[in-house]
């Protein structure tokens, strides 16, 4: 079930997510390749975003770091398996509240 919740709430819940993320690519480091904490799209008005969802590795280009999408699969199958992160699209709608499915928010109520 889709529910919308304020900014504050949503913060704290992203917050919780990318901490999750973080803590493993500190643990996947000697792979070189990433899961990417959050992704952003804009369209049709509305931002999308997108938790863990993404693989990347990082390379310097012209002096510039730039992510190289690597695609939804993990991409070396030695590396330990990711954190258990709800794969849910989250929208923020018109009016600036996040719509998110209620379940992200009962697996988080345990963090």
């Amino acid at each position: 079930m889709l529910v919308k919740i304020p900014e504050k709430v949503f913060d704290e819940v992203i917050s919780k997510l990318k901490a999750k993320v973080y803590e493993y690519n500190s643990k996947i480091k000697e792979f070189g390749v990433y899961l990417k904490p959050y992704h952003l799209v804009y369209k049709n008005g509305k931002k999308y975003v997108y938790i863990g969802k993404y693989w990347y590795r990082l390379e310097k280009i012209n002096g510039k770091l730039k992510w190289i999408y690597l695609g939804k699969s993990k991409p070396i199958e030695s590396m330990p398996d990711p954190p258990s992160i709800p794969d849910y699209t989250i929208i923020v709608d018109n009016d600036g509240w996040y719509v998110v499915d209620k379940k992200i928010l009962d697996e988080l109520k345990g963090d």
